[in-house]
């Protein structure tokens, strides 16, 4: 299939495809996500939930295949802080070594899993509990720039950290990868330990992202909140009967239509998702422009999408902060 034609800001596409805990079935869920038409793929090389190795090997099965080049994805990967209790080798460096040691160990690992010369962004998958040493990883990726990596990023940030690194770094942070939920603690239907934003939806973080111009790629929406981002008038599933769509792909496509940039991680196993996705979402696009009575049947279900999750109180939140 040709590559998907939606957009990108500051080099990074609109969606992008997600390898987490995809495992042994990483390699050939990679290949065909690009043969599908995704150009963005995010991965990490801790092996917690991740199989780095095995993202470079779809890569080279895809680029083998004529599906794509180097050139024409968007790769980005993450340095992993250790955290003392977990098992060592679950990470790509000496857990032993200082913090700017990890970080060159673990590009350098990166590199050579993914078979490539460069890193399109590097992302910090989670800052410290010592700003400090958050701090000393930031510089650290900082200096990889822009021999070994084109732009920077972070992962799973409170807007205080995200507003200290921003405030503090010389190579700013062009995109945010959060958990996109209403839950501000943890949910027992869900799996133990995964992080919750301080507001909901991360209202506060997707406004401060709005306003530095920063890219924010929200994960997790489908399996965890889909239910909550149709709300009561089932305003999801409404809109993709409208357009014959599933709820899923309309969730990406509102998700799209929020102030800012938002690039979405979609993380489908099955591969004809992958294809329904992408055309889903052209789909879309194509309607909205037809004529003038579908423009307003979109802002009217924008609306009351954005009412679910609009980030008014984000913006009261920043304000208030020094």
């Amino acid at each position: 299939m040709a590559p998907t034609t939606l957009s990108k800001h500051k080099g990074i596409p609109e969606i992008i495809y997600g390898t987490a805990f995809k495992f042994d079935n990483t390699a050939p869920l990679v290949e065909a996500a690009i043969k599908a038409g995704f150009r963005a793929i995010d991965t990490a090389g801790a092996k917690g939930a991740y199989r780095e190795a095995f993202v470079g090997e779809g890569i080279a099965a895809a680029i083998a295949a004529g599906a794509c080049t180097r050139q024409d994805l968007y790769i980005q990967t993450k340095f992993s802080p250790y955290k003392p209790g977990k098992d060592p080798s679950m990470y790509q460096y000496d857990t032993a070594s200082p913090i700017v040691c990890q970080v060159q160990e673990s590009i350098t690992s990166s590199l050579a899993n993914l078979d490539t010369d460069y890193i399109d962004c590097l992302i910090l998958h989670s800052v410290y509990p010592s700003m400090e040493d958050t701090m000393t990883a930031y510089r650290a990726m900082e200096s990889l720039v822009p021999s070994k990596v084109h732009s920077l990023g972070l992962s799973n940030t409170s807007l205080l950290s995200l507003q200290h690194i921003y405030q503090a770094s010389t190579i700013k942070p062009v995109t945010v990868q959060n958990r996109f939920t209403r839950d501000t603690e943890p949910n027992p239907l869900f799996t133990p330990g995964l992080p919750n934003p301080l507001v909901p939806w991360d209202r506060d973080v997707r406004a401060y992202c709005h306003q530095m111009d920063i890219a924010y790629a929200p994960w997790g929406m489908l399996w965890g909140s889909l239910d909550d981002l149709d709300g009561d008038g089932r305003i999801l599933e409404g809109f993709g009967k409208v357009v014959r769509l599933s709820r899923e792909i309309v969730c990406f496509a509102a998700l799209r239509s929020l102030e800012g940039w938002v690039s979405p991680l979609c993380g489908t196993s099955n591969e004809g998702r992958m294809r329904e996705t992408l055309e889903g979402l052209e789909k879309i696009e194509r309607w909205v422009k037809e004529n003038k009575k579908n423009r307003e049947v979109w802002e009217v279900f924008r609306e009351k999408f954005r009412e679910i999750v609009d980030f008014d109180e984000g913006v009261k939140k920043i304000e208030g902060v020094e």
